[in-house]
């Protein structure tokens, strides 16, 4: 994949969910059938600025309303407060679906949000180019 469609509304609430979990990361999963449709706005536990852990009882309700809808686990994102759209360390050490889309979004200026994606090849990650529609 070299590049990617993300709908400018799942953009939107994405960078929207972003801003409403500051100062701590924020994280979400991109879902659909053969593109991304939707995001789902996840819980963070706990809630920290430099890291992010999905609720497992929360992951479970979505993965189970996901799979009734016909959809897939297409990408997961998450935000980086005061960081750079670069993935992290510790981005590459929790990156636990290698056939998913990794988006993230930097609020590092805090006027205008930067949004990056990245696949998982080979335990490195490699930026894909993002299309909004």
């Amino acid at each position: 994949m070299e590049a990617v469609n993300i709908p400018a509304g799942v953009r939107d609430a994405m960078i929207s969910h972003s801003r409403s979990e500051l100062p701590n990361e924020c994280c979400g999963l991109l879902l659909g059938r053969d593109r991304i449709e939707r995001s789902v706005p996840m819980r963070s536990d706990p809630p920290a600025p430099d890291a992010y852990c999905m609720d497992p009882e929360q992951q479970v309700a979505v993965f189970t309303d996901m799979e009734a809808r016909g959809e897939r686990l297409l990408g997961i994102y998450h935000s980086h407060p005061a960081g750079p759209v670069h993935p992290s360390g510790m981005d590459l050490r929790r990156a636990f679906y290698p056939n998913s889309l990794y988006v993230i979004i930097s609020l590092a200026d805090t006027g205008r949000a930067e949004v990056g994606a990245y696949l998982l090849e080979a335990g490195q990650f490699k930026e894909v180019e993002i299309f909004y529609t």
